[in-house]
């Protein structure tokens, strides 16, 4: 197995090269998340073949066009690339240092027209590190600081490109429950009226800018923030709310019904105790599965066996922690979901399919399928297992490195014998 690995590695990268790039094929794989989004299956001993950067065939018994290059998996898992569905990637490189933390906002004149773009960092030492766990896409974020608002998202590719960013305006962040609350004068009913009015200064800026402008400036949202969030009234862009207790999750049902809006619910400690009411209006829940001891008030009712709860009333779930430097661990998030009831497979979707609908773009993204971007990861082991280890990792069809700063630093350190010079500078 050691040798079948070391040889599929070396394989895959000479065939990243772009002079080298050509139709290639894996076969002998256990294949994952296969099919469409909503109905993700499993191929036990299946093959996949690529060209030009996309899936063009996957199942068994299919045919490897005679100019492939062959890779024989021998067995071992392969899913599509993971998909982080919150986090600070590319915007927070050290988090006590303010220079180089572009995730938190402390004042700032704007909010909701804040752009994650505006801010990424593609040379982040966090990106391969990342991608070294196998993440190939994710979703971006600001943190709010004074304002309900975030700003709007940035989807990015984990691929070492100068330009990661594949949506600029994916999503835009805000905040109810207590997190809006403590924003607004920390009263809920003070929270729920503020955003209920930022919206109508949006529906009022959209309909007559000119309008709009001439009002008095104090107690309306400014026109940069107004105009920012005209696609979120006509629901053209995805709005990522959080809101934790049921009673909470209930008003922010009810405030997206009002204005139309396409709600993704973030948090949702208590989600399951209303999952009948999320999966009638087709809310998917972005969570953290391991959230069981109340943190807050409002997380009273938060228990591991909610993303299972979730599952069987029909609700999409997709799991982050919120964290920036250990997006790599979703697959332990998911795995700890399958240990207390969720099913397999929509764990695992949890973490590739079901970001990729919640952002539009599972027409390319989120499974093995014929037509979609050729991301593609090869395990050791099965994907949600704490012992596994990505082998290979494909993003657009190429085979990408998984040396990174953790692995340069044990690289180093392994061999701890004295030597004439220091050891930052000792083999160069």
């Amino acid at each position: 197995m050691k040798y079948l690995i070391r040889t599929l590695a070396a394989a895959l990268t000479a065939f990243s090269a772009p002079a080298l790039a050509q139709t290639y094929a894996i076969t002998n794989g256990h294949l994952m998340v296969t099919g469409e989004a909503e109905n993700p299956q499993e191929i036990v001993n299946g093959t996949i073949i690529v060209r030009d950067g996309r899936i063009i065939a996957v199942g068994e018994n299919i045919t490897v066009p005679e100019n492939a290059e062959v890779f024989d998996a021998g067995g071992m898992p392969v899913t599509p690339g993971l998909f982080s569905p919150y986090s600070g990637l590319a915007l927070e490189e050290i988090s006590l240092d303010q220079e180089s933390n572009d995730r938190s906002v402390s004042d700032s004149h704007f909010a909701a027209s804040l752009r994650a773009a505006d801010a990424i960092n593609p040379d982040s030492t966090v990106i391969p590190v990342s991608r070294a766990g196998g993440v190939t896409r994710a979703f971006t974020s600001i943190n709010a600081g004074s304002s309900q608002f975030a700003g709007c998202g940035a989807l990015i590719v984990l691929d070492a490109s100068l330009d990661p960013v594949i949506k600029a305006c994916a999503a835009h962040v805000a905040n109810l429950g207590y997190a809006g609350a403590r924003r607004a004068g920390d009263n809920r009913a003070a929270s729920i009226a503020k955003f209920r009015r930022a919206l109508r200064d949006a529906e009022d800026y959209a309909i007559d800018p000119y309008s709009y402008n001439q009002r008095p400036l104090e107690g309306r949202l400014n026109a940069d923030d107004a105009a920012a969030l005209g696609p979120v009234i006509l629901g053209e862009v995805p709005v990522i709310i959080q809101a934790q207790s049921a009673a909470d999750i209930l008003r922010t049902i009810d405030l997206a019904d009002e204005f139309s809006l396409n709600l993704v619910l973030m948090g949702g400690a208590e989600a399951y105790r209303v999952a009948e009411e999320l999966a009638a209006a087709d809310i998917p829940v972005i969570m953290n599965p391991m959230i069981n001891l109340p943190y807050l008030y409002e997380q009273m009712g938060a228990t591991l066996l909610a993303p299972g709860l979730l599952e069987e009333a029909g609700v999409k779930v997709a799991f982050s922690d919120g964290d920036t430097h250990n997006v790599r661990l979703i697959p332990q998030l998911a795995g700890n979901a399958v240990a207390n009831g969720m099913s397999h497979q929509a764990a695992l979707a949890a973490i590739t399919a079901v970001p990729a609908m919640i952002f539009g773009v599972d027409d390319s993204h989120g499974t093995l399928s014929p037509g979609k971007v050729a991301d593609i990861v090869v395990w050791d082991g099965d994907p949600l297992e704490v012992t596994s280890r990505p082998r290979l990792v494909m993003i657009d069809g190429e085979a990408k490195s998984l040396k990174n700063r953790q692995s340069a630093l044990a690289e180093r350190y392994r061999n701890l014998e004295r030597g004439d010079l220091p050891r930052a500078y000792q083999g160069r």
